[in-house]
């Protein structure tokens, strides 16, 4: 680096000497001196650049330097770091690994404690699920007991009618001047009404009513017994008595509490508890019919022929 500031230097003083113009000795003095001073001038120029690069050049290896130390320091904490990081690491893993009784009762239990519920929701799932099934087979038997009840009801409303139209074909009408051998439901009505209204009837009388021989009258009243339109009894004097259903229940409460009695204080029991006489209201519709009877028996006219 020096070596080109002499070189300039030198380069100067040849252009100084042929500059001065020959045949002037002090313009060449002068020149001489000017030249030196130049060139002395960049001389200290090139001195000052020098150590200003020298310097600059010193201080960049020195930052390198500095830069190079500083990097092991910091990767020396670095390493210390992680080596710290590590080592807690391991000291957890060591910890946890080691059995803490307190912690692993607590896991336990609560494991002790979900299987619990676990199981008692099973429970209760499957409570629900036998409820569940309880109600269906209770609703599954109801239905096939209404099914049931519904068939039996059509049967016996299907047997009853047939027993009704067997019973009603045998009605015979003896009475001249008829020949339909069989009546209507009015006529099965009014043979019912017959004897209830009367309460104790004659079998002679109501075969009579009915224009029919007593044999059939007492067959026609076994009929409407199988059927429960009628309920009563055969007395050995041709009678037959109508007891209501009121008048059965009331017999059956007291034979219960009399418990074992004999013939006749059954009998007795039986006067005060069964009525044997219509009651007034009866006993006016039969006086209404027998009025009726009567003024269909009197001719027109009003009068008897003698």
């Amino acid at each position: 680096k020096i070596v080109p500031s002499r070189a300039k230097l030198c380069n100067c003083q040849r252009s100084a000497a042929m500059a001065e113009p020959p045949g002037n000795p002090g313009n060449s003095g002068s020149v001489g001196l000017a030249a030196l001073s130049v060139a002395f001038l960049l001389g200290i120029l090139g001195l000052f650049a020098f150590f200003a690069l020298r310097a600059k050049t010193i201080a960049e290896e020195e930052e390198k330097e500095q830069k190079q130390a500083a990097a092991p320091r910091r990767r020396g904490a670095l390493d210390r770091m992680q080596r710290g990081a590590r080592a807690a690491t391991a000291d957890e893993d060591d910890a946890a690994k080691k059995p803490n009784p307190a912690k692993e009762q607590k896991k336990q239990e609560k494991r002790a404690q979900q299987q619990a519920e676990r199981e008692a929701q099973q429970q209760k799932l499957e409570k629900s699920a036998k409820i569940c099934q309880k109600q269906q087979e209770k609703e599954a038997e109801r239905l096939r007991k209404e099914a049931d009840e519904e068939k039996a009801r059509e049967e016996k409303e299907q047997q009853e009618r047939e027993e009704f139209e067997k019973w009603k074909e045998m009605f015979a009408v003896e009475a001249e001047g008829e020949d339909d051998g069989s009546i209507g439901d009015s006529a099965v009505e009014r043979f019912i009404d017959y004897v209830k209204l009367r309460k104790v009837v004659n079998l002679e009388d109501l075969a009579a009513e009915f224009r029919m021989r007593t044999v059939n009258a007492i067959k026609r009243l076994e009929e409407l017994e199988k059927m429960g339109r009628l309920s009563g009894i055969f007395d050995d004097r041709g009678k037959y008595i109508y007891i209501t259903a009121e008048e059965m229940a009331a017999v059956a409460e007291w034979l219960k509490k009399k418990g074992r009695i004999n013939r006749a204080d059954l009998v007795a029991g039986c006067n005060k508890l069964i009525r044997l006489n219509p009651t007034d209201e009866d006993q006016a519709k039969l006086d209404a019919e027998a009025r009726v009877a009567d003024d269909d028996l009197e001719p027109e006219g009003g009068d008897v022929k003698e």
